[in-house]
């Protein structure tokens, strides 16, 4: 079994992300997703630099706050921002498919430098009905062939539905889950009856609801090769 581990740090200042990558791999973390709005603007320029290193390991994000990420800045920083670590190469760059709509010259840029995407879409309420999701994921394929699409689920019915999704995913890398207690299981199964390229864990504190931690992850593999 192949399943892949991508580790969510949120670092505090620029030293800490080797510290916390370093660490992630040490417990068997395969990737890691920077948290970039963890910190403050102020200290993103020396935060890339200490990235650096780890960048073909890496997804970069820099979530705005109304769609759960903690970006002190404005949204035209934030846009400046993203084209900084676009230019970096990273393995992945997460862009929300809101961001892609409303910035025609950032979704060009990233075109012409051939930086890999990850189209991010969350629903921090619910589930919608798989053609709405159908929908949804027609519009983020024209960015990129990484897609990443995180409900909210209320049963395990809706963990089931998007893990069914997978089968119909053709030609593309996708990333389906739900938050939430009743999401766990997709978060778990994505990278065994998915091909989800990888799925998400934390280092210790849980940075999104349901996320397992990677000791977590790591052991529920291990005892479905068992």
């Amino acid at each position: 079994m192949a399943s892949k581990i991508c580790a969510s740090i949120t670092p505090e200042d620029a030293q800490s992300i080797r510290k916390q990558a370093d660490y992630a791999f040490e417990l068997g973390a395969d990737y890691v997703e920077i948290r970039f709005d963890f910190l403050k603007p102020e200290q993103l320029q020396s935060a890339i630099k200490a990235a650096k290193d780890i960048k073909d390991r890496a997804v970069f994000t820099l979530r705005s706050k109304d769609q759960g990420g903690k970006f002190a800045g404005s949204e035209p920083d934030r846009v400046k921002w993203l084209h900084r670590l676009a230019e970096q190469k990273p393995m992945l760059l997460d862009v929300e498919l809101s961001t892609l709509r409303e910035n025609d010259e950032l979704a060009d840029f990233l075109e012409s430098q051939k930086t890999p995407v990850l189209v991010s879409w969350h629903d921090f309420q619910k589930t919608p009905p798989s053609d709405k999701i159908a929908d949804i994921l027609s519009e983020m394929r024209v960015y990129s062939n990484y897609v990443k699409i995180v409900t909210t689920a209320k049963s395990v019915d809706d963990s089931l539905r998007l893990l069914e999704m997978y089968e119909t995913a053709t030609g593309l890398h996708p990333i389906y889950f739900a938050m939430g207690e009743a999401g766990v299981v997709s978060r778990v199964m994505c990278t065994v009856i998915g091909n989800a390229p990888f799925t998400y864990a934390s280092l210790e504190k849980a940075v999104a609801p349901g996320q397992l931690t990677i000791r977590q992850m790591k052991k529920l593999y291990n005892s479905m090769k068992a």
